[in-house]
């Protein structure tokens, strides 16, 4: 009789050491998940819309935290068309502004290119400048070169100081200042960051110029590696459809408790009232997506779950 009961006692024992070693297995396995989903920039390139002092290099700093090789490329569609053909890991572009709006070209070339999806978002203040060659004074300007954002960012200043003078957009806001410092002509001058008047030898002649003090830029950042689908602050998405069927989208998005962050459209150049929809939601999990994708009406094209920075 005894002997029966220390082999039960035994039984129940081993039982209970198997039990929670189990358990201490999924723990060890979210740890080792955990640390394998940080991944590591050391030998990533980065392609940009440059050159070197374009507020998209500092979204790339900010980003990647000095990590990597970051490449400045003229324009963004080479930025994205170098990263396709995998030239490069990631890209890095501005996708709407405060004062500008949804930048429409690089949405566009978000929604073309079929492989890309996003892995990434920078969220950046913009400071726009008036910057000149160091003996230039605000009666010598004639012309000002800037990104076309730059000179919606800057319209207000621009009316009210130099009126008569011509405007001339270029591929950035960082190629005014340099255009500038390659003139050396002092009726010259550029609208971009502070930090170009650094990289250019140029002088601030007058510093926030923007129309907004709280005018900021998001940045997206892109990939063609496999597509996350983990819940994270983000969630973005296209929508490929008629006008006529938004509200039905919208009142889904609203009915699986998503907050909606952003919504975009780009015509599809088809026919009368047909959009294609950038549609991004903060506290939406990727089980949540499929049943807003269940909405009627639409071609969907998941773009990725990703954070903010």
């Amino acid at each position: 009789m005894k002997k029966t009961h220390v082999l039960l006692l035994i039984f129940c024992m081993f039982l209970s050491i198997i039990g929670c070693s189990k358990e201490n297995i999924p723990e060890q396995q979210n740890q080792n998940q955990t640390q394998t989903e940080q991944p590591s920039y050391d030998n990533a390139k980065i392609s940009y819309l440059g050159p070197e002092g374009t507020y998209t290099q500092e979204a790339c700093e900010k980003y990647f935290g000095g990590s990597g090789e970051c490449i400045p490329y003229k324009t963004v569609d080479d930025a994205v068309t170098a990263l396709v053909k995998k030239e490069t890991d990631y890209a890095v572009i501005p996708q709407e502004n405060t004062i500008g709006g949804a930048v429409n070209d690089y949405i566009n070339t978000v929604i073309g290119e079929q492989a890309l999806n996003v892995v990434g978002e920078v969220e950046l203040p913009i400071n726009q400048n008036l910057l000149t060659l160091p003996e230039t004074e605000l009666s010598d300007i004639k012309t000002v070169y800037s990104h076309k954002q730059g000179i919606a960012q800057g319209k207000d200043f621009l009316s009210e100081n130099l009126p008569d003078a011509e405007i001339i957009e270029v591929s950035s806001t960082a190629e005014g200042a340099k255009t500038v410092a390659e003139k050396k002509d002092k009726s010259c001058a550029a609208i971009a960051s502070a930090g170009c008047a650094d990289v250019y030898g140029l002088k601030i002649l007058s510093s926030n110029i923007q129309n907004n003090d709280l005018n900021k830029t998001r940045f997206y950042v892109l990939s063609v590696s496999e597509i996350s689908k983990d819940k994270k602050e983000r969630l973005a998405f296209i929508a490929k459809g008629n006008a006529n069927s938004l509200p039905k989208l919208m009142s889904k998005i609203e009915s699986e408790g998503v907050n909606l962050v952003a919504i975009h459209d780009s015509p599809q150049k088809t026919e009368l009232g047909s959009y294609n929809y950038i549609i991004e939601c903060a506290d939406c999990s990727y089980e949540s997506y499929e049943q807003i994708a269940t909405t009627e009406g639409f071609e969907y094209r998941f773009l990725g779950c990703f954070d903010r920075y």
